[in-house]
């Protein structure tokens, strides 16, 4: 099951991209209804027609990254048999996204602070996400799939944190890559 892509106006793409532009020039906190209607030329009035609060267009930012993040690794392990191949896939991409500039900006954002109905939608985009990493490792037949995941998940998530920190991508994807599947072959041979 794919994410539906979420349709919107102009102007609420206007307002989300005044949003990324804000906190990656002067982070969370320089976000707020005034300054989106100052950045989009939009009066206050027409920013509360499309979201209820800072917070919602906070949401927004992250529920559009996690969608495009499921999407575009569903796209890529769709046609693939190989459980193996599909997860090498996962880690690559993943980490490709969760290493960019875009997501940088993304994590500026403290899940605690969005609504919590935005929270419960981003807990279950999260665990269709992850589903595209247990299924081919539940194929394979290893014993504890959800800490596998869980441990694939948080190397990417360190590698990605490397990469921030001036690390080459190409290495830490081939090492990462390695790595996890090493582990998991281990882990089938050993049961």
């Amino acid at each position: 099951m794919t994410p539906a892509k979420i349709v919107r106006d102009k102007r609420q793409e206007d307002i989300l991209a005044a949003a990324q532009s804000l906190i990656a020039t002067s982070g969370v906190d320089a976000v707020s209804m005034a300054g989106l209607a100052k950045a989009t030329g939009l009066s206050r009035p027409a920013i509360y027609q499309y979201f209820a609060s800072k917070e919602d267009v906070l949401a927004e930012l992250v529920i559009n990254e996690m969608a495009d993040l499921s999407n575009a690794i569903e796209m890529h392990i769709a046609k693939l048999e190989d459980p193996l191949e599909r997860i090498r896939i996962w880690i690559h991409y993943s980490l490709a996204h969760l290493a960019s500039a875009e997501h940088r900006i993304i994590r500026q954002i403290s899940i605690d602070s969005l609504p919590a109905e935005k929270r419960g939608m981003l807990n279950a985009m999260h665990g269709h996400f992850m589903m595209a990493l247990l299924s081919p490792i539940g194929q394979l037949g290893v014993q504890d799939t959800t800490a596998t995941a869980h441990l694939i998940y948080a190397s990417v998530a360190a590698s990605a944190k490397r990469i921030d920190e001036g690390s080459d991508f190409s290495r830490e994807a081939a090492a990462l890559e390695q790595f996890a599947i090493a582990g998991i072959t281990a882990s089938i041979s050993a049961t």
